[in-house]
C-alpha cells in the first residue's frame, strides 16, 4: 500500500509543481471530451482499469497537465496501482461535489478491488465551455460489499454474482491440410469488425511438442497471452505444435516442426475478417522466439513486428545444449566437454556428414540446417519493430544472455528495439518459481501470466497501429 500512497503523493506533485497560470491559460478543449456525469465517469473508470483507448483517456486531460505527465507516466500509474489493489471487481458507490472557489467539480467512484478497494477522485473543470480533466488520484478505502447489480451480473435468483461478459469469442480453427494439419484456436476481440479492424498475432511455441496453450503442468502461458492480448483489442492465433500432434520422425527439419505451420497461421491471419492485414505480429517463446527473425525472413513483409520471449541472441542448438545440461546435472565435466565439442564439430561439417551424427538425442542434420541461419544478422537485415522481453527469474535464460546481449549485438542496428526484462518473472513471465533439483521449473503450482505483463505486450502491439497510422 505504501506505493498506492506514494503514487496517489506523485500526481499531487505533478499538479503541485505546475505553474497555476499554465491551467487557468489552457481554455481550448477537445472536441471528444465527455460532459462529466455519472455514467461518463463509471465508463471512464471502466476502460481505464482494463486499459483500453489509454490514448484518448489521456486525451481528455488538460493540454498543460499532459504535458508535465506524458502518456508513458500515465499507462505506468495504471500498471504500479495494480501491484497493490489486485485485479478490479466492479465500481461501487458513487457521489460528487463542486468547488466553487477553483472552478471545478469532483467525482468521487468506489472501486471493488481484489486485494485493497480505492476510491477514484475524478477532478475535472466546471466551466461552461471547459470540463477538461485535470486530476485522477486512487486513494485507499474500505472495503464494499460485491455485488449491488449495477455491475456486475448475478444469475437468476439474485444470489450469486457471476462473471461478467468475456470480451473475446474463440472459434477453433485448422492450421494447413492433411497429412500435416494440427488444430488451433482463432481468439477475437468483440469489438473487432471489417470497419473496425485489430492487430493480430501468431503464438509460435518453446522447445518440446505443446499443445495450443503451451500446457506446461499447471500453467498454460499460450491461452493466458492470447486472452490478454483480446481483451485490450488485439486478436490470436495459437495452435497444436506439429510435434504434439505426430511425434517426431528422424528427418523431420524445423521447417516442418516449427516455420510452415507459423507462416500458414500468418497467411490465415491477415485474410481473417476483422485484422487490419498491415499489423499482424509474430510472438515467439523460447524456441519460437529464437526462430522469430528467421519466420519473419521467410515471411517475406507479412509481419509488422516480432515479440520474443525468454529467448537468446544464440543458435538453437547452443541454447538447447544449454538446457539439456542444466535438465542433467548428473553430466560429468567429460560429458559436457563431448556435447561442446560437437557444438563445434557440426560447424565445420558438410550436410552429408551432419546427417551421419546424433545430437542431443536428434539427427545432426536437424541442428546443422539451423546454423546456416545466423539469428543476429537476420534481426539487422529484416530491421522490424522488434520488443525482447524476459523475467528477470528466468533460469534458462539469465539477464546476462538474454536482454544485455541483445542489447550489445542489435541494438545498434536495429531501428525500432526494445527490450525489457520483467522483476520477478520466470520463464514463462509468471510469478511460479517453484523447481526441482538443479533449478528446473516444474510448473506444478498453477500459475497464470502476469497481468500487468500481459498488458504491456497488449500495449506495444497496440502501438505499432498507432505508428503506422501516424506513417
Amino acid at each position: 500500500m505504501k506505493r498506492l500512497l506514494a503514487i496517489v503523493m506523485a500526481l499531487i506533485v505533478i499538479l503541485g509543481v505546475m505553474p497555476t497560470s499554465a491551467i487557468a491559460k489552457s481554455n481550448q478543449m477537445n472536441d471528444d471530451v465527455p460532459v462529466w456525469d455519472e455514467e461518463t465517469v463509471r465508463q471512464y473508470a471502466l476502460d481505464y482499469v482494463e486499459g483500453k483507448s489509454m490514448d484518448r483517456l489521456w486525451g481528455y486531460y488538460d493540454l498543460q497537465i499532459r504535458r508535465y505527465m506524458p502518456m508513458e507516466a500515465y499507462e505506468t500509474l495504471l500498471i504500479e496501482r495494480e501491484w497493490e489493489t489486485g485485479d478490479f471487481l466492479e465500481l461501487g458507490t458513487y457521489t460528487s461535489f463542486v468547488e466553487e472557489e477553483n472552478e471545478s467539480k469532483v467525482h468521487v467512484l468506489h472501486l471493488c478491488m481484489e486485494k485493497q478497494d480505492v476510491d477514484m477522485y475524478f477532478k475535472h473543470k466546471n466551466k461552461e465551455n471547459d470540463w477538461e480533466v485535470m486530476s485522477v488520484l486512487f486513494v485507499p478505502a474500505d472495503e464494499q460489499p460485491v455485488s449491488d447489480g449495477r455491475d456486475m451480473l448475478v444469475d437468476e435468483d439474485g444470489s450469486n454474482v457471476v462473471k461478467a461478459e468475456i470480451a473475446y469469442t474463440e472459434t477453433d480453427i485448422t492450421i494447413g491440410d492433411a497429412p500435416t494439419a494440427v488444430a488451433g484456436i482463432l481468439t477475437m476481440p468483440n469489438d473487432a469488425s471489417s470497419t473496425q479492424t485489430v492487430p493480430g498475432c501468431i503464438l509460435v511455441h518453446d522447445f518440446g511438442p505443446l499443445d495450443m496453450n503451451s500446457t506446461m503442468g499447471q500453467t498454460t502461458m499460450f491461452a493466458d497471452l492470447a486472452h490478454a492480448l483480446a481483451k485490450m483489442g488485439v486478436a490470436s492465433i495459437r495452435y497444436d505444435k506439429r510435434t504434439y500432434t505426430y511425434g517426431e520422425s528422424a528427418d523431420m527439419t524445423i521447417k516442418e516442426e516449427v516455420i510452415d505451420d507459423a507462416l500458414i497461421a500468418g497467411e490465415m491471419l491477415k485474410k481473417q475478417s476483422g485484422i487490419n492485414p498491415d499489423c499482424v505480429v509474430l510472438i515467439g517463446h523460447g524456441l519460437g522466439g529464437l526462430l522469430a527473425p528467421r519466420i519473419a525472413q521467410e515471411a517475406d513483409g507479412l509481419f509488422a513486428g516480432m515479440l520474443m520471449i525468454g529467448t537468446k541472441p544464440d543458435s538453437v542448438l547452443v541454447v538447447e545444449m544449454s538446457q539439456y545440461i542444466l535438465a542433467n546435472p548428473s553430466l560429468d565435466a567429460e560429458a559436457i566437454k563431448e556435447l561442446n565439442q560437437s557444438v563445434t564439430a557440426l560447424q565445420r561439417m558438410t550436410e552429408e556428414d551432419a546427417r551421419e551424427q546424433t545430437i542431443l538425442e536428434k539427427n545432426g542434420y536437424y541442428y546443422w540446417e539451423m546454423q546456416q541461419y545466423d539469428q543476429v544478422k537476420i534481426m539487422k537485415k529484416i530491421n522490424i519493430p522488434t520488443y525482447i522481453v524476459q523475467g528477470r527469474n528466468d533460469p534458462y535464460v539469465p539477464e546476462k544472455e538474454g536482454r544485455v546481449e541483445y542489447y550489445n549485438q542489435v541494438s545498434n542496428r536495429v531501428t525500432s528495439i526494445k527490450l525489457q526484462a520483467f522483476r520477478g518473472m520466470n520463464h514463462l513471465l509468471m510469478n511460479d518459481l517453484s523447481t526441482e533439483d538443479g533449478c528446473i521449473p516444474t510448473y506444478e503450482i498453477a500459475a497464470s501470466l502476469d497481468t500487468q505483463v500481459g498488458r504491456k505486450l497488449a500495449l506495444w502491439v497496440l502501438g505499432l497501429v498507432k505508428t503506422s497510422t501516424d506513417e
